[in-house]
């Protein structure tokens, strides 16, 4: 059976037998694909993705910062530019 070749559509063989008291038994293969990556480097992987999801929290609340100065007051943005910063900073914080 070691040189038996299989097409690409198959995924997994499943082999049913029964055993001396009649019950049967079900083989199957493997199962799911093999992870990538390191067992070590996980943790920072997880950082990583919490930080990418700060920024993104953070750009977030700047651009409706931004937009809400904006509509509000004439050249609002501006006026309210380091208050908005600092209202999207202190979010994406909360975030991490």
């Amino acid at each position: 059976m070691q040189g038996l070749s299989l097409g690409r559509s198959i995924k997994r063989i499943s082999l049913i037998k029964t055993d001396g008291s009649g019950a049967i038994v079900l083989h199957k293969g493997k199962k799911g694909k093999k992870k990538k990556g390191w067992r070590e480097l996980k943790p920072m992987e997880r950082a990583m993705r919490h930080m990418a999801d700060a920024n993104l929290a953070s750009a977030k609340s700047l651009s409706q910062s931004h937009r809400k100065s904006n509509r509000k007051k004439k050249n609002g943005w501006l006026r309210d530019m380091p208050k908005n910063f600092m209202k999207a900073n202190r979010r994406g914080f909360k975030k991490i």
